[in-house]
């Protein structure tokens, strides 16, 4: 019977499949000399039926529609030279086959699907452009010398119900070079185990989000996972392992213990984002063992290790003989059961190797290299961490930094000391060495932040440690000490209890320098440190603070609650074990009051701060009650108005009261910031006190300017009275030698135009004339011309005597020099008649000067006062120098005399001078008049002896034309660049109206040189106004204006010389060498044209008139005037 069942089996068998053999495949038979061959299409109808079967394909093959090996068994596809598989999209089905083996293959696009399969085999094959090789249940499965260029080559394993015992099934990668990821589904629970080896094996990755290299979701399944010899780089996990749950199945398991082992051994993990990854997903409670032996884990960008089996109850993990070199992180968290042993970790970028809730247990070398961190360079050790410490452990912390703490190690834990023994019995205990070099932290603890090496322990039980190189340990733990600290000259930190009580304003903060202290690495010792202080006031905790620096630190603190008293300010560590044990040193105690705001500043209930006062708010002022400082764009005075008493910037000042004016003149006019207590910051050329009228103390108001500057001598003031005496002297002299006197007719509007160039100086030039030209205008003018100290304290006061007392000593030199005339002969015909015109000249020099003197003498200053207690006044001040009170005090008396000099002088000269024609044809038929008259008459001829008859009034509309002027420039001296065209086109009206007044007179001089010359300089006047208003350009109106200067200097000139040629042709050798030389010229008498310059006629003295009388005005019966010296 069973032999005929035999007999039927084979027949069934032989009707149903070909022959066992060998078969060809290619495209084109027709080249193939073996036999049979057919193209793939012819064999893959039907692929069951070809058991015990190798087919060798070809040539170039084209797969035109997919090739399904179902249920087949002892089936080979095998290459032969050049031979190459082209699927176009089309993909290999292996079904419920076994031993099925694909050799030497090029497979290009090619997608291969194996289900329910064993014994499968790819060898000495490759495969490119494909996109996955899926796998599901496939057992026993060998890739060998094998490319695998795929998106992903997945492996699925399931449940398998009915299996009596446990069967192990193998996946091996053997000689494999893969470039894509690997993809394990473990989940088969305990119905088999699954090994998975990977021997020689590298895996290069794809570095995006969803890929590793290698990949496993392990579901509470058996596994074993080793890898010898591999690499793994290029992905985005190089190695990582997700736990999942298990599906619940009515599959009756084998009673085995669920264990997983994953060993990597002889392998690399190089240039991945995380090289080696575990995450558990939901709670596993089978045991879970990692071994990583003899690798490198180099390089990794994100973490070298990233374990994290908070939620995996048994896991144990050994390392040993590792090196995790150049990888951004290492990071370990609730791994309980961890064994490090000859392990090396270097240049980390963020912190060697991170320790959370973790036990880890050292055997042999734990070495921390180059690491750098924040807390924590080479280690950082949290939330209940420790070290298990075997006899033969040692530690080495070399070249590691932090950028905040713990250079080479950091503790954060709650315990003292993260060390134990794994033989806490031991006797002897064994010293375990420790190495510690050249280890940084910025902040605290170069080496070690957090506990005592060598002071506390962990449980009682103490670890001792041998210092390998360096016996001293920069080391600090969180804070145990807080104090109040200072500097000492040489930088020492010295710590005080009490600090002096604080008095602030609204807005202000309390500030504090505290320090904080720790222990060292003897756990007895303090060293500074950082960390939190709890702030308290009036004994209610307002928020916690932290000092960021492990030094003496400034702490500033804003009140929230503006009460008007004193406050208690408490500084309290934050409560802990060691912080308990000093109880006396926890804490430090301060005051400090809280003031109204000061003067200047006034409450802002929305601001919550001290802002500008109503008398110190205006437009472009900003106070700023934290350093009590005011500031402003410039040009602007701000103080009090007693200066004088300094007064204290921390009261309130209910008595004060505040000035806000514009300063113009002597303030700065760039942004100034200062206090009110420091107003002198708003001035410039060392100018202090009130709006800047004084100057600063050992400074003195200079002849020339306005300016401050220091006297470095005392005694100067002698030699430079000595000097103007003399320089007086030769003035009067020069001016009688020259005969440069106004009754000559040059000087009128010479004299007119230097006194408007120098009131207008700083209108037509910001940056002034060029040194020369400005001194010769100011020698014209009665001006020193140059900036000297005249002596040591000169103020404004004094230094407008001054300005009155030079034109008067001028005045009594030429009056001396009269009076000595009329007493000696020899003096009176040495001196001629000029000293009569000399002091007509002399009073035209002084009158520019003397008016500009009054009218500043005169110049007052309303001033609004806005003060504490909220009135408003006015004061009346002196506007030269706003120290002094108006009309009151000392400026009285120059007030008085400025008045008199007005009466006396100005007034009356002026009418003098513009009326003496009316007034000699009106009242000199009056004998009294006529008698009094003959003392003026000489003055009078003096102005007008050049003028026709008819305009002998000019010389007074002149002076007349001045005043307007005058007074505009003086008065308005602190604004003339604001009021630049207003300036100018008040000049220019009263140069048009001159001009104007001249061309209908058809000339007002008897000569015509004379009116040539006063045009000439009317018209140079007008080209500095055109200038000045025609260009915007500081620069090319400077060049116009020293232009224009320079053709006055050159005219002045001249006019000199003029005068000399004329005093010199009185000489009688002169006279003979003249007409030797021009005899031809003496011949033109006849001529009716007079010349412009008759060189011939030479200048009569004032006794030579007499031939020459023009007629007076008021004497009809005369042809000419009456002589000056008959009236004299």
């Amino acid at each position: 019977m069973s032999l005929l069942l035999v007999v039927v089996l084979l027949f069934f068998s032989s009707s149903c499949s070909v022959s066992s053999g060998q078969y060809y495949v290619s495209d084109d038979c027709s080249s193939v000399t073996q036999s049979p061959c057919h193209p793939l299409s012819v064999y893959a109808g039907n692929m069951s039926q070809y058991n015990n079967t190798i087919f060798y394909f070809i040539g170039s093959i084209n797969i035109k529609s997919n090739v399904n090996l179902i249920s087949v068994e002892n089936v080979t596809l095998r290459g032969t030279k050049h031979s190459r598989i082209n699927c176009i999209g089309n993909h290999f089905l292996i079904k419920y086959s076994s031993h099925v083996t694909f050799s030497q293959l090029l497979l290009y696009s090619c997608d291969i699907q194996c289900y329910y399969s064993n014994n499968f085999t790819v060898e000495n094959s490759e495969t490119f452009e494909s996109i996955y090789f899926e796998a599901v249940n496939a057992f026993d499965f060998k890739f060998l010398s094998t490319t695998l260029r795929a998106n992903s080559v997945t492996f699925n394993f399931n449940k398998q119900c009915g299996n009596s015992e446990l069967l192990t099934y193998k996946l091996n990668f053997t000689n494999v070079y893969l470039v894509g990821q690997l993809l394990l589904y473990v989940s088969q629970g305990a119905s088999y185990n699954t090994l998975v080896v990977l021997d020689n094996t590298f895996v290069h990755g794809h570095l995006n989000p969803t890929r590793s290299c290698v990949h496993v979701y392990h579901r509470n399944s058996l596994l074993s996972f080793s890898v010898k010899r591999s690499s793994f780089h290029s992905g985005w996990y190089g190695f990582s392992l997700f736990s999942l749950a298990l599906e619940e199945s009515k599959c009756a398991f084998s009673t085995t213990q669920l264990l997983c082992t994953i060993s990597f051994e002889d392998s690399h993990f190089y240039s991945n984002k995380v090289a080696f990854f575990i995450k558990p997903n939901l709670i596993n409670k089978h045991p879970l063992f990692i071994l990583i032996k003899s690798c490198s884990i180099r390089d990794n960008t994100h973490y070298g290790l990233k374990i994290d089996v908070s939620l995996l109850s048994s896991v144990t993990i050994n390392i040993t003989d590792t090196e995790l070199i150049g990888n951004a992180a290492n990071y370990l968290v609730s791994c309980h059961s961890i064994t490090l042993s000859n392990v090396t970790i270097a240049n980390s970028l963020l912190t060697g190797l991170t320790l959370r809730q973790s036990i880890v247990t050292v055997n042999n070398s734990l070495i921390f290299r180059n690491n750098t961190g924040t807390t924590g360079g080479g280690l950082s050790i949290t939330h209940s961490s420790y070290f298990i410490v075997l006899p033969q452990a040692s530690f080495e912390f070399i070249n590691n930094s932090a950028t905040y703490k713990g250079g080479a190690f950091f503790c954060g834990g709650p315990f003292s000391h993260p060390f134990v023994y794994a033989e806490p019995h031991r006797d002897p205990p064994p010293l375990i060495p420790l190495t510690f070099s050249n280890n940084t932290a910025v902040t605290a603890g170069n080496d070690i932040y957090g506990f005592s090496i060598f002071g506390f322990s962990l449980a009682n039980v103490s670890v001792s440690f041998s210092l390998i190189n360096d016996p001293t340990i920069s080391s600090t733990t969180d804070a145990v000490r807080i104090c109040f600290c200072d500097f000492t000259p040489m930088q020492y930190i010295t710590c005080h209890n009490n600090v002096p009580e604080q008095h602030i304003f609204p807005g202000q903060k309390v500030k504090f320098k505290v320090a904080l202290f720790g222990y060292n690495s003897y756990g007895v010792s303090l060293s500074l440190t950082d960390g939190a202080v709890d702030l308290l006031i009036d004994d209610i905790k307002v928020f916690p603070y932290s000092l960021q620096e492990a030094n003496c630190s400034y702490f500033e603190y804003s009140p929230a609650q503006f009460i008007y008293t004193r406050h208690k300010v408490v500084h309290s560590l934050p409560y802990n074990e060691l912080v308990n044990n000093f109880a006396a040193n926890s804490h430090i105690v301060s005051y400090y009051t809280l003031h109204e705001c000061p003067i200047g500043f006034s409450m802002d209930s929305n601001l919550r701060t001290c802002t500008c006062s109503q008398g110190v708010s205006r437009e472009n002022v900003t106070c700023d009650i934290a350093s009590q400082n005011i500031t402003h764009n410039g040009l602007l005075w701000i103080g009090t108005y007693d200066t004088s008493t300094p007064f204290n910037a921390n009261a309130t000042n209910p008595n004060a009261c505040i000035i806000n004016e514009d300063c113009l003149l002597y303030c700065s006019p760039n942004p100034v910031t200062f206090q009110l207590n420091d107003t002198d910051t708003q001035c410039a050329d060392n100018r202090g006190q009130r709006m800047c009228g004084s100057c600063r103390e050992g400074y003195s108001v200079l002849m020339g300017s306005s300016k401050c500057g220091q006297c470095h001598n005392n005694y100067m003031i002698i030699a430079w009275i000595a000097l103007f005496a003399v320089m007086g002297v030769l003035l009067v002299v020069l001016l009688i030698a020259l005969n440069l006197t106004v009754s000559v007719g040059t000087l009128n509007g010479l004299l007119f135009y230097a006194n408007i160039v120098k009131l207008y100086e700083p209108v037509f030039s910001r940056k002034g004339a060029l040194p020369v030209l400005s001194q010769v205008i100011s020698w014209i003018n009665l001006d020193f011309g140059f900036e000297i100290c005249f002596y040591n304290g000169m103020d404004t006061y004094a230094k407008q005597w001054l300005q009155f007392a030079f034109p008067f000593y001028l005045w009594f030199v030429i009056i001396v020099i009269k009076q000595l005339c009329r007493r000696y002969g020899k003096i009176s015909r040495l001196m001629g008649s000029h000293t009569v015109p000399v002091l007509s000249t002399l009073f035209l020099l002084s009158y520019t000067k003397l008016v500009c003197t009054i009218v500043v003498v005169l110049h007052k200053r309303e001033v609004t006062l806005h003060c504490t207690n909220e009135s408003v006044r006015s004061v009346s001040l002196w506007y030269d120098d706003p120290n002094v009170e108006y009309a009151k005090g000392k400026h009285a008396w120059l007030f008085g005399f400025a008045l008199f000099v007005s009466i006396i002088f100005v007034i009356p000269y002026t009418l003098f001078v513009l009326l003496n024609p009316f007034i000699e044809k009106y009242l000199s038929n009056y004998k009294l008049f006529r008698k009094n008259w003959s003392h003026f008459k000489p003055i009078v001829d003096a102005y007008s002896g050049p003028m026709k008859d008819e305009y002998r009034f000019w010389p007074g509309l002149l002076l007349v034309a001045r005043i307007p002027i005058l007074v505009t420039a003086t008065l308005v001296a602190d604004s003339l660049i604001q009021a630049h065209y207003f300036i100018l086109f008040l000049l220019l009206t009263v140069l048009a109206i001159v001009l104007s007044l001249g061309y209908i007179f058809r000339g007002v001089y008897r000569k015509r040189m004379h009116n040539i010359l006063e045009v000439w300089f009317l018209f140079n006047l007008c080209m500095m106004v055109g200038f000045s208003v025609a260009y915007t350009d500081d620069s090319v109106v400077e060049i116009w204006f020293n232009t224009c200067l320079s053709l006055f200097t050159v005219s002045f000139m001249l006019i000199v010389l003029y005068h000399l040629y004329l005093q010199l042709s009185q000489a009688p050798w002169y006279n003979i060498l003249v007409r030797k030389l021009f005899c031809k010229l003496c011949d033109d008498d006849g001529d009716d044209d007079e010349p412009l310059l008759d060189v011939t006629d030479s200048h009569k003295t004032v006794d030579e008139q007499r031939n020459d009388i023009v007629p007076s005005s008021t004497d009809v019966f005369m042809h000419r005037r009456e002589s000056v010296v008959d009236l004299f």
